[in-house]
């Protein structure tokens, strides 16, 4: 898929992109579902915003549950256009949820070819990482996964996001030994016998808004956390450090809703969000890395404490997405089923 899009990229023209017409049908808001909080706010502050200047009006929703979408799709009446996905949810329900993206009409020439998908618009570049409450630790801090997943050395309660898809089983497996070069496919029985160890000490969240809240809140001594979401919370006063051993690298996409009633305005909206003037206002405030080349990261280096780097030292994991698009149904019934026994 990567090369044959590839090849599309180098046909590409500017301005050959996009939509004739600007208004939604009726002057109905093109509807963006995506994960809220501060991501929300740059979009709405960017790429939003010049699309006002063109007559297009965002209106976003949050959180982007993917039941809801899937009611939705299913019942024929969707009323979200663009939706934020994993790209392996992108790729898995490719044609079920989500339409297959017309790359004639998305301005990709920044775009890494290697993440794009028949379903699926790379947005931002990320890591889940480990970060945990200095005042807790002090001197004798967390330093790798072993460590999150060890309650003897280090008492306190533990934060986990509760989606199979948000590392829990991969760090189990990595705390336990297992190289991260040889994580799938994924040993369940292995991971979960891992995760057993801290089931008793572990708080889940369902939203990032609970994540921040959590972290900043002292509710949790150390989390599996999204970046953003911990940066947040140390913006607000939280005192936290990050554990740069193993992060999970990972990044994110949108997609086109199956049936979206505003496909015109979607791929305005997509454009907007790929752009370099959004992206750049993204690694601005937030820490990701953008997923245009054409836009830089951030040089704060409070944002930069957040960004995988030279910090990793060469231990980066990187995720198998085409592993995760053929296994997310069955990897979220076993996370489910261990969750709430």
């Amino acid at each position: 898929m990567a090369v044959a899009l590839a090849g599309v990229v180098a046909m590409t023209t500017a301005g050959c992109f996009g939509p004739v017409g600007n208004q939604a049908a009726g002057g109905a808001p093109v509807v963006f579902a995506n994960t809220g909080g501060a991501l929300a706010e740059v979009f709405k502050a960017n790429a939003y915003a010049d699309l006002a200047g063109q007559g297009v009006t965002v209106s976003d929703e949050s959180p982007n549950n993917e039941a809801k979408l899937t009611a939705m799709v299913q019942g024929g009446n969707p009323t979200w256009d663009v939706f934020y996905s994993t790209p392996y949810t992108a790729m898995g329900k490719c044609g079920t949820l989500f339409e297959k993206i017309d790359w004639n009409r998305v301005d990709r020439s920044g775009l890494d070819p290697a993440q794009m998908s028949e379903c699926g618009v790379p947005i931002i570049n990320s890591s889940f990482l480990l970060v945990y409450n200095k005042n807790k630790f002090g001197a004798n801090p967390p330093t790798s996964w072993a460590d999150f997943y060890d309650t003897t050395r280090f008492p306190g309660t533990r934060g986990i996001m509760n989606y199979a898809k948000d590392a829990g089983m991969e760090t189990a497996l990595l705390a336990d030994g297992v190289p991260g070069t040889a994580l799938y496919p994924l040993d369940y029985d292995r991971a979960f016998r891992k995760l057993d160890t801290i089931r008793a000490s572990t708080r889940f969240y369902d939203t990032g808004a609970q994540q921040t809240q959590a972290l900043q809140s002292g509710e949790v001594d150390m989390m599996l956390a999204w970046p953003g979401r911990a940066y947040d919370a140390v913006k607000a006063g939280a005192p936290l450090g990050v554990v740069w051993n193993q992060p999970l690298s990972y990044f994110d996409t949108v997609t086109v809703v199956k049936g979206a009633p505003h496909p015109d305005q979607a791929y305005q909206l997509i454009n907007a969000l790929i752009g370099q003037k959004n992206q750049k206002a993204v690694t601005d405030r937030m820490p990701y890395l953008p997923t245009n080349s054409a836009a830089a990261p951030s040089a704060d280096p409070g944002i930069r404490e957040f960004i995988d780097g030279p910090q990793s030292q060469g231990t980066t994991v990187v995720r198998d997405n085409a592993w995760w698009a053929q296994n997310l149904d069955q990897a979220t019934q076993r996370w489910t089923s261990w969750v709430n026994r």
